[in-house]
Formats: structure tokens, sequence, C-alpha cells
């Protein structure tokens, strides 16, 4: 609904524009626009400034505050003046300049320019200084005061109805009005004219209970206030001299004031930012410049150069050369214009706010702090003319990186600092250094909090970039470990091969390969009933077997495939006099992944092999999707490395404590199964 509201006042303002512009050719065939009736009657160009002004005024405040009284008022009275105008224009110029049209369409067009004309025009004036700037009246009583112009404006308005259209003319309506309506006109306009006496004094009333910066925005609103309640004055008396007939001294301070007001608004609006409107003011006095260039521009190139070439070329073909000669001069101008549109929003600051946008283009890059600092600290330092200024990046874990630009902390300065935020966290601040006695204005704050605002993005940027360094180096350490240990594995892996194979050839291979010849001669001795040395082949037996064992220990045991970790762990147990007491929380009756309980296994062994003369305690527990190894006490010569490799073949993590190891190991829920 706001951007339909923005989107019809600003058609307003378009619309007010065309008929002003048509406005100013229809005059000027009816009328020299530097004559008297031109100027005090018709009111040009002051009148049409005021249309186009007024509009304008109000499509902006729309645009902040799509249902702001004030706007809609700015907007009604300078869409109402522009119909005015060129009803009015075009009445003239066919009733008294034998214009071209109807006389019944020039009666009508008389008709509706005093309809929406002066009175109603001059009363919601009124109004609107009956409740700027805030579109609120005083107090309740006032809506007394605004019943006033209100019922002089329904006079005016019955009288003006009551009239036949098609017979009204322009010059002499006061005949065709009648004495009854021409008193109701009379009094009507009194009343209006009270209802702006009324809106001046609610103006003044507003000063007096004003102070500061609000007392500042009120003074040229009661400044055009004021304005339209002497141009009023000067009309009543100069028509009072000359008989109803308008002239120079009477017509002109009114013409004046009423281009004045939105010049007016606009300076509280501008200078004292009133409604906080920098930058939509910035933009639309681009679209203003550009549109008051093109209507101007064609219409001297379509009024005046068409007199001196009349006959000479078509009107099509003079149309579209103006239109593209416009155009083209419009280009050249544009930059000239954006900079006066800045210096119209933000006065002498205009320049900082261009370096702020450039600014906020370098910052999309993310700099290194080295350089990001001091553009920080330079851009700020120069958005409020500051002596210098010093920006700061929190760097978590680290001491904070600062920059600086120009003079920093001289004797005297004094510094304003402006905190650098990304939500909730401070990414850091900005701090500038102020002349001695200087002190920065609300507009300068709201341009650093502006600037701050910019600057998170790149703090938030660099912060990032920073954390993300860190992590890559995290794994990149965490890459080369986990490659040491691969490494370390497979060194082990072959070393035991070889240590294995070494081991049997030597302490098994030689009784193996004289046993079966022993166990034949033993046979034969035995069924000749001669004796035979069994002893001795039983005792090379069991070296041979005890020598296996030997080799084989820290070697997977057979039994661990068939019966599953927890009674291979239980047996562990019983064999060593290390371990004091053993649990197996939820273990019992299942069966684990053969790697994962290989893994445990191994560093359950290693454990018990490396503690010392202390006992440990020895915990397994079926966590939820994880199997969970605790041993409780003094670890001994344990390696801590060993048990990482172990646990990292089956995606495990180890974590140490005082007295205390723990290893967690992964395991879906789907591969755990009940023993048979």
């Amino acid at each position: 609904m706001a951007d339909v509201l923005a989107r019809l006042a600003w058609s307003l303002v378009v619309l007010a524009a065309l008929l002003v512009a048509v406005d100013v050719v229809v005059a000027a065939q009816a009328v020299s626009l530097t004559s008297e009736v031109a100027i005090a009657v018709h009111g040009f160009p002051f009148v049409h400034g005021a249309a186009v002004g007024s509009t304008l005024m109000g499509a902006v405040i729309v645009s902040r505050y799509e249902r702001h009284p004030i706007g809609w008022l700015l907007s009604a009275v300078g869409i109402l003046t522009a119909v005015s105008l060129l009803t009015e224009g075009y009445a003239y110029w066919v009733q008294e300049s034998d214009g071209p049209g109807s006389a019944t369409l020039a009666s009508v067009s008389a008709w509706v320019a005093q309809l929406s004309g002066g009175q109603v025009v001059v009363t919601m004036i009124a109004l609107m200084y009956l409740v700027a700037p805030d579109g609120h009246l005083l107090s309740p009583r006032w809506r007394w005061a605004a019943y006033v112009p209100a019922t002089g404006a329904l006079l005016c308005l019955a009288a003006i109805l009551t009239v036949d259209a098609t017979e009204f003319d322009l010059v002499g309506a006061d005949a065709r009005f009648g004495a009854v309506r021409v008193a109701m006109l009379s009094v009507g306009f009194l009343l209006i004219t009270v209802g702006v006496m009324l809106g001046l004094a609610s103006m003044v009333r507003r000063l007096a209970l004003s102070v500061g910066e609000e007392r500042q925005q009120l003074l040229p609103i009661a400044l055009a206030a004021a304005l339209a309640a002497v141009g009023l004055a000067f009309l009543f008396v100069g028509q009072a001299l000359r008989d109803g007939m308008p002239t120079w001294v009477s017509g002109v301070p009114l013409a004046v004031a009423f281009f004045l007001m939105p010049i007016l608004f606009a300076v509280a609006v501008l200078r004292y930012r009133l409604y906080d409107l920098d930058v939509i003011i910035s933009r639309t006095v681009v679209v203003a410049a550009g549109a008051g260039f093109a209507a101007v521009g064609y219409t001297v190139l379509v009024v005046l150069a068409g007199r001196q070439v009349e006959g000479r070329t078509g009107g099509l073909w003079l149309s579209l050369l103006a239109t593209a000669l416009v155009a083209l001069a419009f280009q050249p101008l544009r930059r000239g214009v954006v900079r006066l549109a800045n210096r119209a929003a933000y006065g002498e600051r205009a320049q900082p706010y261009e370096a702020l946008a450039d600014f906020s283009r370098r910052l999309s890059e993310a700099p290194d702090p080295d350089a990001l600092l001091p553009a920080v600290a330079e851009a700020a330092s120069r958005a409020v003319s500051g002596r210098g200024a010093q920006a700061r990046l929190e760097v978590p874990g680290s001491e904070p990186v600062t920059g600086t630009w120009g003079w920093w902390a001289e004797p005297g300065d004094t510094a304003h600092v402006v905190p650098v935020r990304s939500g909730d966290r401070q990414l850091g601040e900005i701090a500038v250094a102020l002349p001695r006695g200087r002190h920065l204005r609300p507009s300068d704050l709201r341009l650093l909090e502006a600037l701050a605002d910019q600057t998170a993005v790149a703090f938030r940027n660099t912060s990032l970039a920073g954390s993300l360094a860190d992590r890559v180096s995290e794994l990149a350490s965490t890459t080369a470990q986990l490659a040491a240990s691969r490494r370390r594995l497979v060194a082990a892996d072959v070393a035991g091969r070889r240590s294995l194979e070494a081991a049997i050839a030597r302490d098994v291979l030689p009784f193996m390969e004289t046993l079966r010849a022993e166990i034949r001669r033993a046979r034969t001795a035995v069924a000749a009933g001669e004796p035979a040395d069994l002893e001795r082949l039983v005792d090379g037996t069991n070296e041979a077997l005890e020598a296996l064992r030997e080799l084989t220990r820290g070697v997977y045991p057979t039994q661990l495939a068939r019966a599953g970790l927890e009674p291979v762990l239980r047996s562990l147990v019983a064999r060593s006099a290390v371990v004091r007491s053993f649990s197996a929380d939820g273990v019992a009756g299942r069966r684990f992944p053969l790697p994962v309980e290989r893994a445990v296994w191994s560093c359950c062994a290693e454990v018990v092999r490396a503690a010392g003369p202390d006992p440990v305690a020895l915990e397994l527990e079926a966590a939820p999707a994880a199997l969970v190894v605790r041993v409780r006490g003094p670890l001994g010569d344990l390696d801590p490395e060993v048990v990482t490799d172990r646990v990292a073949v089956v995606d495990g993590a180890l974590r140490l404590g005082d007295d205390l190891l723990e290893l967690t190991v992964p395991v879906p829920e789907q591969a755990v199964t009940a023993q048979s």
C-alpha cells in the first residue's frame, strides 16, 4: 500500500509539471508573459513554480511517511493549482483573445478554474499551517480554528456550484453571480483569510513551546505562514483601493508568498532535517532538475523557435528536434546536477557523502586490514572535517589491530567514538579527533553512524577471512598429523610382519621341520616295543607352542571374531593384574562391526600393557550411536599417539584428562546386532 501511495504522489508531480508546461504555452498565446495580466492576475511564474514545488515536496514527504497529512495537503495544493492555472489560461485565451475552441468549453473551463482555484487552495494552506509540522492540531480545542476556513471554502464552493457552468464568464463573473452569491464569496473568503491568520497563530504558539532543533525546524514554516498572511492583506487592501481589480501591488506579494511556501518547507527539511528526508531529497532534486530542464528547454524551443520558423516546417519535426536537443543538452549537465542535489540535501557535507559512497564501494572488496583501517580512519575524518581519526578492529584471541590517519590525539583535541557493530557483536570502533571547542552536530553523528554501518561489512569480512585462514591452518596441521600417523602405522605393520616372519623362522620352523620325522620314529619304536623318547617330543612341542604364543602377542585374538568384544575384554582383564574393575554397560550380548571391536580391543590391550603398578578401572558403555571406553587411573608410559592411530582407523576420538582416558567410536544404530 505504501508503494501505491508513493507512486500516486509522484504521478501527481508529473501531472502538475505537464499541466504547468501546457499552461505556459497556452498563456503565451493569449497574452505576453511579462504583462501585468500574466504576472499580477495569472501569477506567472510564481504560482506555476509553487504548483510544481508543492507537489514535489508533498511527494517527497509521502515517500517517507505515506499517510502524512502535510505531504498530501501539499500535493493537493499543487495539483489543484495546476488545474486552475491551465483552465484559467485556456478560458482567458478563448474569451479574451479569440483562441480556438467553443464558447461553451471556455465557460466550463473558467468555471473549473474558479472551482479549483483560490478559495480551495488557500483553505488547504490554512489547514496545513494549523497541523504543521507533525500533522496534528496543537490541541483538541484548535479544531474550531480548522472549522473557520473550512466553512469559508464551503460558502465559496456553494456560490460557484450554483452558477451555470456553460455561461460562466471569467472576467465578468461578478455580474453572473448576483448579490447573494457575491456576499457568500466575500464572507467565505474572509473566513478563509481568518483561517490563514489562525494558522499563523498556531505556528507562533508552536514556536513559543519549542526549543533547540525543533524551533529551528518550525521557523521556516512560520515564516511561510506569515508571508501568506501578509500577501492576503495586500490583496484585500489593493483590491479595495482599485474596486476589486488586481494590480502589481495587490497580486504579486501573495503569488510570491505562495511561491516561497514549498521553498521554505524545503529549507526546514534540508537545513534542519525535518522528517529525515536527506537521501530522498537528493534523488528528488536530480529528478526535478531533469524535469525542469526538459520542460523549460522544450517550451523555449517549441514556443520561441516555432514562431521563428512558423510555416517553414511541420510541428511534428520541430517537436522531435526539440526533444533530441533537450536530451543532448542535459547529459553534460548531469554531473553538476548530481552535485547540486547532494549540496541541497547535505549542505556543506555533500562531498563527504560522495566520499562515503566511494568508500562503500571499496569496502566491498574486503582489503587487507593494513590498508582497510587507515582508509576507514581517513573517510571518517574527512566526513566531519576532523583533525584525524583512528579505526580499531577487534581480533578474537589476539590484540586489536589499529590504523590512524591525520593528526591523532593532539593535546586539547576531543575525540568522538562510534562503535562498529554487526548485530549484538562489536567488531571494533572508529574514533575521530576534533579541534578544541568543536562538537559534532546531529547530522555529523548520523554521517559517522552510516560510515560505521558500511565499515561493519568490511570488518565482518576481514574477521571471516582471518577465521578461515586459521581454520585452513588447523586443517593443514591435522592433515599432516594424519599423514604422519598413517606412515607410522604402515611402518609398524611392515616391521611387525618382518619381525614375526624372522621369529617364526628362528624359533618355530626348525622344530617343525624335524617334528614329522620325530613322530614317525616314535611311532615305529612304539610298534616294535622299543622305548620311545616321547618326553623329549612333548617338551619340544610345548616349546614351539610357547614360542608361537609369544610371537602372536598383540595380534587380535582368534576368539574376538567368534565371541565378541565383551568376553574377550573380560578375558584380558582376568589375565591382567593392573585392572581393578571392569564394567560393560549395554555392551554384553551385543556385537559391533568387527573393525570397531578390533580397534577397541587394541586400545585396551595397549592401556593394560603400558599401565604402571597402580591399578586402573576399565569402563565400556554403549552410548547412542557410539561406543565409549573410559580408563580411570594412572596411565603409566602410555603413548597417546599409538591409541590415537588405532581409533583413527574407525573415525574415533580420544580425550585425555587427569588420570582419565576416554575413547569415543561412532557406531550407527543399524550396525549393532544381538549376539547369537
